[in-house]
């Protein structure tokens, strides 16, 4: 039994020399997810400007007009040793539970990521999916190149966050990223679980899950907010400001070790 916990620490000293980020100071992310605009233009707006407050250089910050369709998708760039690409993606539909929690996070995990260079490149978007339609995630997937969904190795989906301890939904995502999510939460010693929300609502990894891109869905919702969320007026989990960083952190994290140990899928 000394020898199984001697090797679960080493593992886990192990895996944490993994996460190379800098976290940026509570203060800073809570206000960013605070006072979320009520309109999707205000919204939209409100991401760049979080996004230019983070560091984002206007060169790498960009704005992706959904076209015949009302509004704008939002996309900062990291650039990385490495054409390999990971997507973070996140709604500022005003769906309920409200996604701007989700949305308002980008700028931050931007920040904590580009403390230092990185191998794969990053690349944040903020959808301009109008409620539940996932018009945004499909529009930015339509556009792509064949060569850009070859080099993409994995995409990480963000909904609401800050309800109640961090959770993953399974059903759909990729097995691998769960299991390293799972490793992740262990070596940072943060509550995570699983509550699948795919049943319910349309989640905007599924278009990168169409084209066979690995990736997985990260939220907040207990089992009853899920089974609630078309139900009028429903009694919502309340957003906590602790579950929140809490949140951020292990997110920050995950992205950091991904970073450090995703092969590429399509080698030459």
């Amino acid at each position: 039994m000394r020898l199984l916990i001697l090797l679960l620490c080493l593992l886990t000293f192990a895996h944490a020399q993994r996460f190379r980020f800098s976290q940026v100071p509570e203060t800073v992310v809570l206000q960013r997810e605070q006072h979320g605009p009520a309109g999707a233009q205000e919204r939209e707006s409100r991401i760049k400007q979080l996004f230019l407050q983070a560091g984002c250089p206007v060169a790498e910050l960009s704005e992706q007009p959904l076209e015949k369709l009302a509004g704008t998708n939002v996309i900062c760039r990291l650039p990385g040793k490495s054409k390999e690409t990971i997507i973070v993606g996140a709604t500022y539909s005003q769906a309920a539970p409200d996604n701007w929690s989700g949305a308002s996070l980008l700028s931050s995990l931007f920040q904590t990521l580009a403390s230092r260079r990185r191998h794969h490149t990053f690349i944040f978007v903020a959808f301009a999916d109008g409620g539940n339609d996932l018009a945004g995630s499909q529009f930015f997937v339509d556009h792509m190149s064949q060569t850009d969904v070859d080099q993409m190795e994995a995409m990480v989906n963000l909904e609401a966050l800050g309800f109640s301890p961090t959770k993953i939904s399974s059903s759909e995502s990729d097995k691998k990223l769960v299991k390293d999510f799972m490793t992740v939460a262990y070596a940072l010693k943060q509550m995570a679980s699983q509550v699948d929300v795919s049943k319910s609502v349309h989640v905007d990894s599924e278009p990168f899950a169409f084209m066979r891109v690995p990736q997985i869905t990260i939220h907040s919702l207990t089992q009853e907010a899920v089974a609630d969320l078309h139900t009028p007026d429903a009694d919502q989990d309340k957003f906590r400001p602790k579950f929140y960083y809490n949140s951020y952190t292990l997110v920050s994290g995950y992205l950091a070790y991904l970073d450090e140990v995703l092969k590429p899928r399509h080698k030459k």
